[in-house]
């Protein structure tokens, strides 16, 4: 009877793990509807990357982007960060002209991949990864190249609530670690081999074609 009375508790025990487990996978963060194919479009006011020792920053007026959602927790975009200088001087994508909207200043493009990911409970975050071999940023009246590597994670807005407008917001004291993967940039001055922390600061008011949820 005794061991009647333990193999019943064992399973007992059993069911509510499993209960847990399933109360876990069911809380991924994750696009409820309108999934592959959706796209989406996204503008920005000012931004800026900067290293944490030196201070240096990488300024940008604005920013437009668009891309398509791919999976339940991936997106693909393209971004032009409008009108960027390092103190005063035009940045510029490595190889692409200036800015046609002010000759003066830089014109930044980059495709990124990002993939939805739990911050805490109810928060949601899209971890953005930037491309093998970073982004190369040149300063031709200094004919000098930085360099950006890493990633970094944005906060989602809003989250268990159906709608077609939403924002990533990626703040100075970055999120560092995002459903269990760990984020961080780095620049390096004039291609020295000798990467420095970054932050990014931004905030982008993403449209989507079809209503969508993010669920958290």
């Amino acid at each position: 009877m005794r061991s009647l009375k333990t193999v019943g508790l064992l399973c007992m025990l059993a069911m509510a793990l499993a209960a847990a487990f399933a109360g876990t996978a069911s809380a991924a963060v994750e696009f409820l509807k309108n999934i592959t194919g959706n796209t989406f479009t996204a503008t920005s006011g000012k931004g800026r990357l900067e290293d944490t020792a030196t201070k240096l920053a990488i300024k940008c007026e604005k920013d437009t982007a668009s891309g398509t959602v791919l999976s339940g927790t991936t997106i693909e975009t393209t971004v032009d960060f409008e009108q960027c200088d390092v103190a005063g001087l035009a940045a510029k994508s490595l190889g692409d002209a200036n800015d046609t909207t002010a000759p003066k200043l830089g014109l930044i493009l980059l495709t990124l991949k990002g993939e939805l990911c739990e911050i805490k409970a109810k928060e949601a975050g899209i971890f953005f990864t930037l491309p093998a071999g970073g982004v190369h940023i040149e300063i031709p009246a200094l004919t000098e190249l930085q360099v950006v590597t890493g990633s970094v994670i944005g906060v989602v807005t809003p989250v268990n609530t159906p709608s077609k407008t939403g924002t990533i917001t990626i703040t100075k004291a970055n999120i560092t670690k995002c459903g269990g993967k760990a984020a961080g940039l780095t620049l390096e001055q004039n291609a020295n081999k000798k990467p420095l922390a970054a932050e990014e600061e931004t905030t982008e008011a993403v449209t989507f074609a079809k209503e969508t949820e993010v669920m958290a």
